[in-house]
């Protein structure tokens, strides 16, 4: 291959080297990405064998790098480059080697699904250190992996792993069907690929679990389900799934049954009262005042004998105020945000209280309503449980008692209609597979699996 169509190919990148190593007798061009290749690994592997046969008969570039792959077109030798390798070519021919160096973060901690007994170690933006980190706990060769790439313009790498002697076809093929249907340019993280490949992208539940964890995909993945990991994102997407599954903590596994049977349905418990305890508010003040016992509405009248504004407005704006905190500490270095959180809150709920804005039973309610919302592990949950609790409080300001039941009948109905992979997202168990799921209400102990 002509050297110089190579050159107009790499014209005005300026990320890309041409180097000549001269040897004697003869010419050796070299093309690399700098920001890709380090000049220690080039120094190696690249010009250090070109020394070692350098006053030796020639006999061609495959006799210096046996491991070294050779290519005939332009654009496969652009694609090589972009990919980290280094181009060789001594004029007769053109080879490709791998000399992919970057510095990447190492294994740490997961800061976002912590664990007290389990193990700490968690995904990184690497593929391949993700694929190695799930191929050193599970050392068998019923272990299948699926690589490929996806995006026109990035050609960014993914992996497809699954137990061939546990998993359920159907799932599988429904996401490397998904998979291959995507037309797009780019992709940037697992939980944008995530709302590409799901059946119902509009809603507010998770279809895939997303999650950083070794140990939760390890475990998935012996229970014939499908893990998706994807280069550059630190999570892994695992299908199928079912509701109780993303109300699971990374502590289940290794509590007592009977002791994560309890935290597993206080999760359960605490989604459906954060839907139901401000939105019942409301719906008791303003229209259903009999149903309160005489004592608590005197109490409840006495503390907003100087509200202004009706019970649906004053939620809604607390429940605003408090998820307003919630995002700028979420956004804020950790130091500054646990301080803005607290701080925060217990300010402007006292000022609110003192001012009449607000009744201090509301600032009650409000904050019991977000601590039950945080019981899920799951952040994509925790996130669409907030448009949800407004759904509930609009429609018990307008229709009381009946506007709530109407919104828990459609939540109820469009999360029978869910699906994740194919399957049913209420499924009482992992039942199309091979394998079994021990992440339902009951976590059985492990020896009676």
């Amino acid at each position: 291959m002509n050297t110089n169509l190579l050159m107009k190919a790499f014209q005005g990148n300026d990320d890309i080297v041409r180097k000549e190593i001269l040897l004697t007798d003869k010419s050796i061009s070299l093309f690399y990405m700098n920001s890709l290749t380090e000049q220690k690994t080039l120094e190696e592997l690249v010009i250090r064998p070109l020394q070692l046969h350098n006053g030796e008969e020639w006999k061609g570039l495959q006799n210096v790098y046996i491991s070294g792959e050779s290519t005939d077109t332009v654009s496969d030798a652009v694609q090589a480059v972009l990919e980290g390798f280094t181009l060789i070519s001594d004029g007769k021919e053109l080879i490709k080697l791998k000399t992919f160096s970057v510095s990447q973060r190492g294994i740490e901690q997961s800061s976002i699904e912590s664990s007290i007994m389990g193990p700490q170690d968690a995904f990184t933006e690497s593929l391949q250190t993700n694929l190695s980190l799930l191929k050193r706990k599970v050392k068998n060769i019923s272990l299948k992996t699926i690589i490929g790439n996806m995006g026109e313009e990035t050609q960014t790498q993914y992996a497809v792993l699954y137990m061939d002697n546990k998993v359920s076809r159907d799932n599988l093929d429904f996401l490397l069907r998904a998979l291959n249907q995507l037309n797009i340019q780019g992709i940037t993280t697992a939980s944008a690929l995530q709302q590409m490949i799901e059946e119902a992208p509009w809603s507010p539940f998770p279809q895939l679990l997303n999650t950083v964890r070794v140990d939760t995909s390890m475990s998935s993945l012996l229970e014939g389900k499908v893990v998706l990991l994807l280069d550059g994102a630190p999570q892994a997407l695992i299908g199928p799934i079912n509701f109780m599954e993303m109300l699971n903590s990374a502590d289940d596994e290794y509590n007592r049954s009977l002791t994560a049977t309890l935290i597993r349905n206080l999760s359960l418990f605490g989604f459906f009262l954060t839907l139901f305890i401000t939105s019942s508010y409301v719906s008791f003040l303003t229209f259903h005042p009999e149903m309160l016992p005489p004592q608590l509405f005197s109490l409840i009248a006495t503390s907003r004998a100087k509200v202004p504004l009706p019970p649906v407005l004053e939620v809604l704006t607390l429940e605003i105020i408090i998820e307003v905190l919630r995002e700028a500490a979420a956004r804020m270095s950790i130091k500054v945000g646990q301080t803005i959180g607290v701080v925060g809150g217990i300010v402007i709920g006292t000022a609110a209280v003192e001012a009449g804005l607000v009744s201090n039973i509301i600032i009650i309610l409000v904050a019991v309503s977000t601590l039950l919302s945080y019981l899920p592990s799951n952040v994509l949950l925790r996130n669409g449980f907030q448009v949800i609790k407004y759904a509930f409080i609009l429609l018990a300001g307008f229709l009381g008692l009946f506007g709530q039941m109407i919104a828990f009948a459609y939540l109820l109905s469009h999360l029978v209609k869910l699906k994740s992979l194919g399957s049913p997202l209420l499924s009482t168990g992992f039942n199309k597979g091979k394998g079994y799921t021990n992440k339902g209400i009951l976590r059985m102990p492990k020896r009676n699996l």
